[in-house]
Formats: C-alpha cells, sequence, structure tokens
C-alpha cells in the first residue's frame, strides 16, 4: 500500500507575505489583499487572470485522460505522445460504451487506436496506457494509469 506524506501548510505570516507577488516557477500572481470590484484592475479581472494561466499550465496534464461522460460512457481528451521513437496525435473520443459490472483497460495501441480491453497488451514500449475503468451497478471509477509512462526515460 502506497504512504503519504502529510504535507504541512506554511505559518500564516508567510502565506500573508505573498500578497501581490508572482510565483517564479509557474508565473502566477497572488492577489493583494483587499482588491474588491471597485479596484482597478477589478477582484474579478484579476482573478480570471490568474485562472487564465493555471488553466493553461493545467491543460498539458489533462492530455490523454479518460473521463466519465455518464450512461456508462467514457470520453478521452487529445493527446500528443511518443511511442517507440515515434511521435502521435490521437484526436480524442466521446461516448465511449462501457459494459456495466466490468473492469477495462483503456489505452491507445501502436496503430493508434483507441482500445477498451480486460487487459493491457505485452510491453508497455507498444501502447500508450491511459487508464483502468471500473463499471459497477452503472456507476464508473477510472483510475488514471497515465503516470504508468509519465515519468519514463
Amino acid at each position: 500500500m502506497p504512504t503519504y506524506p502529510t504535507e504541512a501548510f506554511p505559518a500564516e505570516s508567510t502565506t500573508l507575505a505573498l500578497n501581490g507577488q508572482t510565483d517564479d516557477a509557474t508565473g502566477l500572481p497572488y492577489l493583494t489583499r483587499g482588491i474588491n470590484a471597485n479596484s482597478q484592475p477589478s477582484y474579478e479581472v484579476q482573478y480570471n487572470r490568474r485562472q487564465q494561466r493555471q488553466n493553461e499550465i493545467l491543460a498539458a496534464l489533462r492530455q490523454g485522460m479518460v473521463v466519465d461522460e455518464g450512461s456508462l460512457n467514457i470520453g478521452v481528451y487529445p493527446i500528443a505522445y511518443t511511442l517507440a521513437s515515434t511521435r502521435k496525435t490521437f484526436d480524442g473520443a466521446t461516448r465511449v460504451a462501457v459494459a456495466d459490472d466490468t473492469t477495462h483497460k483503456v489505452y491507445i495501441d501502436s496503430s493508434n487506436v483507441l482500445q477498451v480491453a480486460a487487459s493491457y497488451p505485452g510491453s508497455v514500449s507498444t501502447y500508450l496506457p491511459l487508464a483502468t475503468v471500473v463499471a459497477v451497478s452503472g456507476s464508473l471509477t477510472i483510475q488514471d494509469d497515465r503516470v504508468m509512462t509519465i515519468f519514463a526515460v
């Protein structure tokens, strides 16, 4: 069973000192204390600007993510990836039916075709793992398996 650390939050004084600063590693601003609808730019504008940058950063991590679309259907976000030293692009998928009371592995095969199968094929060098999807009594649980390759060299 994995062990997860219990990360402490920084002290309040440390956090308050971030007001109005920009995080060097991400370029994301910390909103200044006291801004409101009458500030220039307004709180809404400052908040939305930060959200826009944050969403751009997160978009890369959304690639290839398998999501529950409801009614025992899954969707897959588009992804650009490398398989066996070849750059490929998968355009995404929607409304892929999953049988109830089953467990499936979702992956992109070497022909760049989305597969929903009982198990992954042999070597991870021949396919791109995306997720394990478990359907029970009309509900889906999706385990993100992209981590199997995200840190591979």
